[in-house]
């Protein structure tokens, strides 16, 4: 178990079901004590009783199992997300509150892994995207709007290398993220994103 996933389900277990359905805007199963909560648009059960985050309907693209990050921020996610919808006003991970000293050493963003996977190929780079029901932006060479979660879109830009300059990535958050996770969970959630479009990708080419 994660450090902090143990807290997040005390912390489910000792709030109020019904408040954090309207809260989140999430399906709550009363007779279960389980939330249904999207990631990825996929459905997934938050299950309080059992402690446990499990896929349900059909065939999911990404498989949470495969994923460092998932069993945390998922209870994380329904025990702190606030009645906030994203602005669309995107900023660098780095300027949340505290951000500036966090995103360094062994919290730096893949950055350079991604943009190794992806730089030569961004069509495969936009399929991933669309793997995960992801939007295309007109930024960069290619960009995606991940739906990672409900209220916490990631954005990810990506520039293709030349003989010139090497292909580069950048990662970029809603402003509004802060008022849902504090930094050390935005970090996970952009690590989670990562390992998604890698995963669903597949092998490098």
């Amino acid at each position: 178990m994660l450090a902090g996933e143990k807290t997040a389900w005390e912390k489910l277990e000792a709030m109020d079901p019904q408040e954090i359905a309207e809260r989140c805007d999430l399906e709550y199963w009363e007779e279960e004590d389980a939330f249904v909560l999207e990631v990825f648009k996929a459905p997934f059960v938050v299950d309080i009783q059992q402690r446990q985050v499990r896929e349900i309907g059909p065939h999911h693209h990404f498989h949470a199992g495969d994923s460092t990050h998932f069993s945390l921020i998922a209870p994380l996610y329904v025990a702190s997300c606030r009645d906030v919808i994203p602005s669309g006003r995107l900023i660098a991970p780095q300027s949340v509150p505290g951000g500036q000293a966090f995103f360094k050493g062994p919290h730096e963003l893949p950055l350079e892994v991604l943009a190794h996977h992806f730089g030569s190929n961004p069509d495969n780079f936009l399929r991933a995207g669309k793997e995960l029901q992801a939007e295309k932006v007109e930024q960069g060479d290619a960009a995606v709007r991940v739906p990672t979660l409900p209220r916490m879109p990631v954005t990810i830009i990506l520039w293709v290398g030349d003989l010139e300059f090497p292909a580069r990535c950048q990662m970029l958050i809603d402003d509004t993220a802060p008022e849902h996770f504090p930094v050390d969970a935005i970090w996970a959630t952009l690590i989670l994103t990562a390992e998604a479009m890698i995963q669903v990708a597949g092998p490098h080419h």
